[in-house]
């Protein structure tokens, strides 16, 4: 940072900056003039050259501002997370701190997307990619981090699949579907198994709910039928 500013700044009028790219260190340069840095559309690899950039000369609060932005990189699917991690995996000898940071990130994705049950398959299938160690670095993160209740039905333990017992349990806009092992519906669920039902309105007086489908009907069923439970969490 000297080389631009202070006392000991260069007096040339051209400095010569090697083995970056020019967009790295426009960012940078932003940063120091405290004008907005649009991230959006900016790769993990991109970003990995303003670290590299804030580490040559020597900017913490530079440093501080790329912890942020690892911390909230966007994934959307379970591609980005494999992706994301293992460059943040082969990175994390060069920028421990930064990678650390970005790894955590990915592990608290796959902790909410992948249930426990499903983690040791999702393992499995990266067999023969490259990436089976990140994939285990994820797993001893994600170990260690607090439990996640589920946005759908509120337990640390997923009920994804168990059926739905007492009228209490219906909140609106919890997610549904049949439960096959349940008569109402017809054998293995009938033609409505596959089919997710979201809660629009409960009425406790006569213990039914009323649902919308993905076709857009709204119905109303009673909760029990035969002393079995009419429908099953919908959580995945």
């Amino acid at each position: 940072r000297d080389e631009f500013f202070g006392g000991l700044r260069e007096t040339t009028d051209v400095i010569p900056v090697k083995e970056t790219t020019y967009e790295a260190f426009e960012k940078m340069m932003f940063f120091i003039y405290q004008k907005d840095i649009d991230w959006s559309g900016v790769t993990v690899l991109e970003m990995y050259d303003v670290v590299n950039l804030a580490e040559r000369y020597i900017m913490p609060e530079l440093m501080d501002e790329m912890m942020k932005q690892m911390e909230n990189v966007p994934l959307a699917n379970n591609e980005d997370l494999l992706n994301i991690a293992h460059t943040a995996s082969e990175f994390h000898h060069l920028f421990p701190d930064v990678s650390s940071a970005l790894l955590l990130s990915c592990a608290k994705f796959l902790q909410k997307t992948i249930p426990p049950s499903a983690q040791l398959q999702f393992a499995i299938d990266q067999s023969g990619t490259g990436k089976e160690v990140t994939v285990l670095q994820l797993l001893s993160l994600a170990k260690d981090l607090p439990p996640v209740e589920c946005s759908n039905c509120g337990d640390v333990e997923c009920k994804d699949g168990q059926g739905v017992v007492g009228i209490d349990e219906f909140t609106v806009g919890l997610k549904l579907r049949v439960n096959k092992s349940c008569a109402y519906w017809g054998v293995n669920g009938g033609p409505d198994a596959g089919k997710v039902y979201t809660v629009n309105s409960v009425n406790k007086n006569d213990n039914t709910v009323r649902t919308v489908h993905m076709t857009g009907g709204l119905l109303w069923y009673p909760i029990v039928w035969q002393n079995i439970p009419t429908f099953c969490y919908g959580c995945i």
